[in-house]
């Protein structure tokens, strides 16, 4: 019960902080996201399995991304150059797109920032409380002993 509120504050703050990032992207996408067809240019593989692509929208403006693909794309091993890819952009922020279904990629986010807040936040803690009970055992005077 010692450790139940640090663990919540330190819980909200990594799954605030983590989901400040890719999370609120994705959720955009999925709400308002227009679909439309992407152009592969790059494989990056070494960069986790990631694919360059471009895209027009806004008035015919051409826009990049890079990032793993997703389906209903097929996996990079299995893309060429030049291939036809679905992706999906913020009509408002036409910059903004992800290479793939969003709502598929937003459950893998959401799972991970799940995992991310519960995991983090209990391995410190579980450090903390290990590191504090071995400080206690130390200060502990054995019995028997005289000043």
């Amino acid at each position: 019960m010692k450790y139940t509120f640090t663990w919540l504050l330190l819980a909200i703050a990594i799954a605030l902080g983590l989901g400040s990032f890719n999370w609120l992207c994705c959720y955009r996408l999925m709400k308002r996201g227009t679909r439309a067809q992407g152009t592969v240019t790059e494989f990056l593989p070494n960069v986790h399995a990631t694919v360059r692509y471009k895209y027009k929208a806004a008035g015919d403006r051409t826009f990049g991304g890079q990032m793993q693909s997703w389906l209903p794309n097929k996996p990079l091993e299995q893309l060429q150059i030049g291939e036809a890819v679905v992706i999906y952009y913020d009509p408002d922020h036409p910059e903004k797109s992800v290479l793939g279904d969003p709502s598929r990629i937003l459950q893998n986010e959401t799972i991970s920032i799940i995992l991310a807040a519960i995991g983090t936040p209990s391995f410190i803690l579980i450090v903390v409380a290990w590191k504090n009970r071995k400080k206690m055992q130390h200060k502990k005077v054995p019995h028997g002993a005289t000043s």
